[in-house]
């Protein structure tokens, strides 16, 4: 019997920080509620993780200022509950797991609303790989593509935009591509961006994903290789 389907099943909170605006996007409304295959794509998300036993809550951030996800189809399931959000996506997440540690969970997981191609199986493996071992995990998958790296304030020829000046070629050998969902004990995760607070209470902008504040905290983090179609929607081009 997998660990999954075991009836003593450890169950986790999972955190969706959705309160961003999308600006790299250059859409009329914010990245998340964007329609692909007739449904926005926190929708997508929402679908992947409520249908699973391990997740007992699914905490959304939301902007104050949000219309649109109550019109979500499982805007009203009985998993969801409703945070504010924060100024920065590490502001949300901390405002996500200040909630799962007040309900009692000691794991947490973090998935970004715009990554809806995630894989059901990707995210069972993150499961069972963070409760087996008892450490923070996240999805990745090794960098195959030569890498570059640009020299800061340097344009390349002519001077054209989306150009730089190529500095050096980076050794891509043990580098990653970090994705979501990011599997992480609660009380690391809070005691890590608590840290990175500044005097306004905002978190450290270095903090760009969960990983990262839990590397600047001293604490382990494992990656597992995932599929590379979990992509983030960013850009319309």
């Amino acid at each position: 019997m997998s660990l999954i389907e075991s009836p003593d099943i450890e169950q986790v909170v999972l955190i969706i920080p959705a309160s961003g605006v999308g600006k790299r996007l250059g859409a009329e409304i914010p990245k998340q509620y964007i329609t692909l295959l007739n449904l926005p794509l926190l929708e997508h998300t929402l679908r992947k993780f409520l249908a699973l036993p391990f997740i007992a809550k699914i905490v959304v951030s939301l902007a104050e200022n949000d219309v649109w996800f109550s019109t979500l189809p499982s805007a009203s399931h009985a998993k969801i509950h409703i945070v504010a959000g924060g100024k920065e996506r590490a502001d949300s997440v901390l405002n996500g797991v200040r909630e799962a540690n007040k309900m009692g969970f000691r794991n947490v997981m973090v998935h970004d609303a715009a990554r809806p191609c995630v894989l059901v199986s990707d995210i069972k493996s993150l499961y069972e790989n963070g409760i087996n071992n008892s450490r923070s995990t996240i999805l990745g998958t090794r960098v195959r593509d030569t890498m570059k790296r640009t020299v800061a304030n340097e344009q390349g020829e002519h001077g054209i935009q989306g150009c730089a000046a190529i500095g050096k070629t980076v050794d891509r050998n043990d580098l990653w591509h970090a994705f979501t969902p990011q599997f992480c004990k609660t009380e690391e995760l809070l005691t890590a961006l608590e840290q990175q607070l500044d005097p306004q209470g905002l978190v450290n902008t270095q903090v760009t994903d969960e990983a990262s504040a839990l590397e600047l905290a001293g604490f382990p983090v494992d990656i597992i290789n995932s599929s590379a179609r979990n992509i983030k929607v960013t850009e319309t081009r």
